[in-house]
C-alpha cells in the first residue's frame, strides 16, 4: 500500500488522505494483534513455498505516530543474499478499514501474499547482463498488471484459507466508502486500478454495477475538468446499464448543455441579451447505485433538455436538476425564455437557500452550487425586468464569495463564479440612472475583463459594453490588449480525440468499446510479458497505446485529427493543434506551460511531456511530427 517506507508493491489507495488524519490516534489492541496472527497463520498454510524465498514469511503490525495512514506491504527484508519476504500492515488500516472483520483483513493480506508468490517488485529476480529500462508509462503498465494479478491470486488464497469471499469484498467497499478512490482516467497516472475497477474484476455478479459505477465517476471527473464530450460518453453508458438512474440522466443533460453553451457565439449571446451564467451544479456520487463547429446547435439543446427532463421525473425535488433546466431555457435555440427558466431557478434558490441535503457534496461543492444557483437565478430575474431581486441575489453571492477557496479542480469553478458576479453586477450598474452607479459599473467591467478568459463568448461583449460606457462617461477605456494582458488562464487538460471520421476515443476507455467502433486495428507488441501494444489506424491519423484500456492516443501523420485546445470556462472558444505545425506555433500557444522530456513506450525515443495538458509532443526539423493524448505518470514520492 502506498506509504511503506521501504521498496515495496502497493495496493491502489487514493492519494489524498487528508480527511482521516485529523482523527484520534488509537493504537492497535491486542485484538488486534491476535486477528493478524490468526489470518496470516492460515494464509500461509494455503500458499505454496517459493523456492529460494526463506519461507514462511514474516509480518507485523506497523504503528503509526504521524496520522492515520492506511497501508500494507509486500518487501524483501533480507540482510544477506537470501530472499526473506514480510508483509507489514499499519495499524490504521486495522482499525478503519479492517475494523475485526476476518475476511476483509484475509483480502488485504491474500494481496501482499500474492506479490510474494508471484516474485513480484523487489521479489522479481534480475536477468542477468540484461539493463531493466523502461518509460515511466510502461512501468506503470507493469504495476497495474501486477496488482491485477495480486488481487487475483490474493482472492484465490483468501477462498482456499477459508474465507468468504462476500466479506473479503467488503474491504474494497470499505476503502470505496472512505473515499480512497479515484477515477479509471486519474488510474492511467498512477499505475493501479480504481477499487471500482477491481471489484468489477472480483464480483462476477454485480459487474455489470460496478462498471456503470467506475464510468459515473470517469464521468464526473471530466465534468470537473470540463471535458464534456468525454463525459457524454461516460454517462450515456450508464443510462443505458441503469435507466432509472436520476443522477446519471442529470449529468448527461448537464455535459450536453455545456457543450451546447461552448458553441454559442458573441451573436447568439448579444440575442439572448442576457449576462454571464455560471456553470451549474452537478451529482458527484450516484446515490441510486452507489460540437466542432460553434454557433446554435438546437439539435443538442433539445437533446440536454431531454435528458434533465428524465432526470427530473425520477427525481422531481433535485435542485441540481432544475437548477441545470433554467440556465436551459434562458439560451434557448429560438430565443430565451425567462418564464420558464425563471419558474426553475425560483425553486432551486429557493431550496438551496434551506440548504438541503445535497448527498454526495461537500462543504466547498455546496457554497459553489448555491452560488451559481443564486447567480443564475438572478440573471433570470435581471432578463425579466425583476432588478431588485435580482440586486439582492448578486449581493448574496458576494456574501459567499470569501468562501470559495481550494485547488484544483475546485478553484477554476470559483473563479468563474466570481468573473460572472462582477459582469452582472457591471450590466445592474449600467443600467441606473446615477453617474456615481455608471463610473462604478466601469469599475465592475473592468476586474471581470481582468479575470476572466478571453476565449469566452462573454468577454468581447463585456468590452463592447465598457467601451461604451466608457465613452458615455467621457472616461478613456483601457485597451483589449492592455486588459487581456494581466490574464492568465488555464487550458482544458486533454482527454480524446475526435477523429475525422466523427467519432471519438477517449483515454481510459475500455478497448472492447474501441474496437466495436474501430475494428481491430493493426495489432504490435510493444514490451514482452506485459498486455501492452500497440494498435494502429493509419485511415484515422492514429496509434492507440493499450492494454485492457486506452493508454494514449498518438496523432501522425497527414491524415491525423486536430487537437482542440479551449479555456477553462463557460462557453470558451478554441484554437487547435495540429501535426505539422511549426515549432513557433506550438510555443506560442503553450508558452506559459511547462514542460519536460522523456519516453513514451521506447526510452530512446523523447517527447516533450505537458503534464498539466495531459500531452505528448515529438518536434523535429522545427515542426510538429507528432502529437500524443496521454495522462502522464505520476511519480512515485521516496519516503
Amino acid at each position: 500500500m502506498r506509504g511503506c517506507r521501504r521498496q515495496h508493491v502497493i495496493l491502489p489507495l487514493l492519494l489524498a488522505w487528508s480527511a482521516m488524519t485529523a482523527m484520534a490516534r488509537e493504537e492497535a489492541t491486542p485484538a488486534d494483534h491476535a486477528l493478524v496472527d490468526q489470518v496470516m497463520h492460515r494464509l500461509r498454510a494455503v500458499a505454496e513455498p517459493v523456492a529460494g524465498f526463506a519461507w514462511p514469511p514474516t509480518f507485523k503490525v506497523v504503528p503509526v505516530i504521524d496520522g492515520d495512514e492506511v497501508s500494507a506491504c509486500a518487501h524483501n527484508a533480507s540482510k544477506d543474499d537470501q530472499v526473506r519476504p514480510e508483509i507489514d500492515v499499519t495499524d490504521g488500516l486495522l482499525r478503519q478499514v479492517v475494523d475485526g472483520n476476518a475476511d476483509r483483513l484475509a483480502f488485504v493480506l491474500g494481496h501482499e501474499l500474492g506479490h510474494i508468490v508471484l516474485k513480484h517488485g523487489s521479489f522479481r529476480a534480475p536477468t542477468p547482463g540484461k539493463t531493466d529500462v523502461k518509460t515511466d508509462v510502461v512501468k506503470h503498465v507493469f504495476s497495474r498488471e501486477e496488482e491485477i494479478a495480486a488481487d487475483k491470486k490474493g482472492m484465490e488464497l483468501t477462498l482456499a484459507a477459508g474465507y468468504s469471499k462476500k466479506g473479503a469484498l467488503g474491504a474494497i467497499r470499505r476503502f470505496i466508502d472512505l473515499d480512497l478512490e479515484y477515477s479509471s482516467f486519474e488510474g492511467l497516472g498512477v499505475g493501479h486500478p480504481s477499487w471500482k475497477d477491481l471489484i468489477a474484476l472480483l464480483d462476477e455478479e454485480q459487474a455489470p454495477l460496478w462498471h456503470a459505477m467506475a464510468a459515473f465517476h470517469d464521468g464526473t471527473y471530466f465534468l470537473i475538468t470540463e471535458q464534456y464530450g468525454s463525459a457524454e460518453r461516460c454517462f450515456r453508458a450508464v443510462t443505458r446499464e441503469f435507466p432509472a438512474c436520476h443522477e446519471a440522466w442529470a449529468n448527461l443533460g448537464y455535459a450536453l448543455l455545456m457543450r451546447y453553451c461552448d458553441g454559442l457565439e458573441v451573436d447568439d449571446l448579444r440575442r439572448f441579451d442576457l449576462g454571464q451564467l455560471a456553470a451549474g451544479g452537478f451529482y458527484r456520487r450516484p446515490g441510486t447505485l452507489e460540437a466542432q463547429v460553434r454557433g446554435i446547435d438546437e439539435e443538442l439543446w433539445w437533446d440536454a433538455v431531454g435528458a434533465l427532463r428524465e432526470a427530473l421525473r425520477l427525481k422531481p425535488d433535485s435542485v441540481v436538476i432544475k437548477a441545470n433546466l433554467g440556465v436551459a431555457y434562458l439560451v434557448r435555440p429560438a430565443g430565451r425564455d425567462v418564464g420558464q427558466a425563471a419558474r426553475y431557478l425560483q425553486e432551486a434558490a429557493e431550496a438551496v437557500e434551506s440548504d438541503p441535503a445535497n448527498a454526495g457534496l461537500n462543504d466547498l461543492e455546496k457554497v459553489n452550487l448555491r452560488a451559481a444557483v443564486l447567480l443564475n437565478a438572478g440573471v433570470a430575474d435581471l432578463a425579466g425586468g425583476r432588478s431588485d431581486v435580482g440586486a439582492r441575489r448578486l449581493d448574496r453571492v458576494a456574501a459567499l464569495g470569501s468562501q470559495f477557496s481550494g485547488d484544483r479542480p475546485e478553484r477554476p469553478r470559483a473563479s468563474g463564479l466570481l468573473a460572472a458576479l462582477h459582469y452582472n453586477r457591471a450590466l445592474l450598474l449600467a443600467a441606473a440612472p446615477e453617474a456615481e452607479k455608471r463610473r462604478a459599473a466601469v469599475g465592475q467591467f473592468e476586474r471581470y475583463l481582468r479575470s476572466a478568459s478571453p476565449a469566452s463568448a462573454w468577454w468581447p461583449l463585456a468590452y463592447e459594453r465598457y467601451a461604451k460606457l466608457c465613452r458615455e462617461l467621457l472616461l478613456e477605456a483601457k485597451s483589449e490588449k492592455e486588459l487581456k494582458d494581466q490574464i492568465q488562464t488555464d487550458l482544458r487538460p486533454l482527454t480524446a480525440v475526435q477523429l475525422r471520421s466523427g467519432t471519438q476515443v477517449t483515454l481510459s476507455e475500455p478497448m472492447g468499446e474501441v474496437t466495436d467502433r474501430l475494428g481491430g486495428g493493426q495489432a504490435v507488441p510493444v514490451v514482452p510479458g506485459t498486455n501492452l501494444r500497440r494498435l494502429s489506424y493509419p485511415d484515422q491519423g492514429i496509434d492507440l497505446l493499450v492494454t485492457d484500456r486506452v493508454l494514449a492516443i498518438r496523432l501522425r501523420g497527414p491524415g491525423a485529427p486536430t487537437l482542440p485546445l479551449r479555456s477553462t470556462g463557460l462557453g470558451t472558444t478554441a484554437t487547435e493543434l495540429r501535426v505539422g505545425m511549426a515549432k513557433r506555433e506550438l510555443d506560442q500557444l503553450l508558452k506559459d506551460l511547462d514542460y519536460s522530456f522523456a519516453g513514451l513506450d521506447d526510452p530512446e525515443v523523447l517527447y516533450r511531456f505537458y503534464p498539466k495538458l495531459g500531452l505528448a509532443v515529438q518536434v523535429r526539423s522545427g515542426r510538429v511530427e507528432e502529437l500524443v493524448v496521454v495522462r502522464v505518470p505520476r511519480r512515485e514520492s521516496a519516503k
